[in-house]
């Protein structure tokens, strides 16, 4: 009888530690991972900021709780390569690199850690693939763009772009509307600089030698487009943007014709979540474009530059009074 009653002793506690390991198992099961991110940008302005937001907004939708580490390299390249180090140092889940030159640093320093990226105009180009590589990019539609020049103004036969020198994705702009405008008759005049300081005097020459503006995708210009948009409403030329940003400096632009970067960065968030909660391959997924353009059009630059308000393409764009 005492050994039957030990046996089931025995049974009880071996049944109670099963039970207590199977109970700690699928609370271990059931815990939700949270990661840590690396987000690398190379400049502050509003449509980088935004493809920031857009991606951070899209990881809380999937429900990933995330470490976000942001750095920014204020411009500076070497800074750029810096803080890529840094995140691989540190051993992050994911990069979310924004702007060519950020995903080309996270590139240079890494084969294993997944990297998405946003506002890169030309992944090929500049030689952003690999196994490990994936995102979205912001290119425009260059040709239809440089079109609505002389769809808001007739006579546009000189179409002025500053550019930076030192970022690839400016220098791959500049030469597709070059080959774009040899299409629809127009001509291309660029000047490229080097930094910041530059931009004044670069406005002022290339005033004097076109009739309208164009500006690009480009981090240096994003940051003078305030004293871009002055000069160019001044002199009365008609400028055109290639994108769409939340900043109060559009509200001085005459038309922005693109994507919302909070979209690029929506896009970017759901890549990331297919790689870090189903562990899908960054190669296996495909780099992601827009899918749709549309245009804003400040009231006041129309009326200062005495366009026609029931032009078609003022008449159906986004107005900002």
């Amino acid at each position: 009888m005492k050994k039957l009653m030990s046996m089931i002793l025995i049974s009880s506690l071996l049944l109670t530690v099963g039970c207590s390991s199977s109970d700690n198992s699928e609370k271990k099961e059931g815990e939700v991972k949270k990661y840590k991110i690396g987000v690398t940008q190379l400049i502050e302005h509003p449509a980088l900021d935004d493809a920031r937001k857009g991606f951070e907004e899209e990881l809380k939708a999937k429900g990933i709780d995330a470490e976000i580490i942001y750095k920014n390299a204020q411009g500076d390249v070497a800074t750029a390569t810096t803080i890529a180090q840094g995140f691989t140092d540190e051993k992050v889940d994911l990069i979310y690199s924004i702007s060519t030159t950020s995903t080309q640093a996270a590139k240079q320093v890494t084969n294993d850690i997944p990297i998405v990226f946003s506002a890169v105009t030309d992944p090929v180009k500049s030689e952003l693939e690999g196994e490990n590589i994936t995102g979205v990019s912001d290119k425009t539609p260059i040709k239809e763009q440089l079109e609505l020049f002389n769809k808001l103004q007739d006579g546009i036969k000189k179409i002025g772009i500053i550019y930076s020198t030192s970022e690839t994705n400016s220098q791959i702009q500049v030469a597709d509307a070059k080959e774009a405008s040899k299409e629809i008759g127009l001509e291309i005049v660029d000047i490229g600089i080097n930094n910041i300081n530059d931009m004044p005097q670069a406005i002022d020459a290339l005033i004097g030698k076109c009739d309208g503006v164009y500006v690009i995708t480009d981090n240096l210009v994003a940051k003078s487009l305030d004293l871009l948009t002055s000069k160019v409403n001044s002199a009365k030329k008609v400028l055109i943007m290639s994108y769409v940003d939340s900043s109060t400096s559009s509200q001085n632009v005459l038309l922005a014709n693109g994507v919302s970067y909070v979209d690029f960065g929506k896009q970017a968030g759901d890549m990331a979540a297919k790689i870090l909660l189903e562990g899908v391959k960054p190669s296996s997924i495909p780099v992601g474009y827009a899918d749709r353009t549309y245009n804003t059009v400040s009231m006041k630059i129309v009326k200062d530059l005495g366009l026609d308000e029931n032009n078609s393409i003022i008449k159906e764009a986004q107005k900002i009074e």
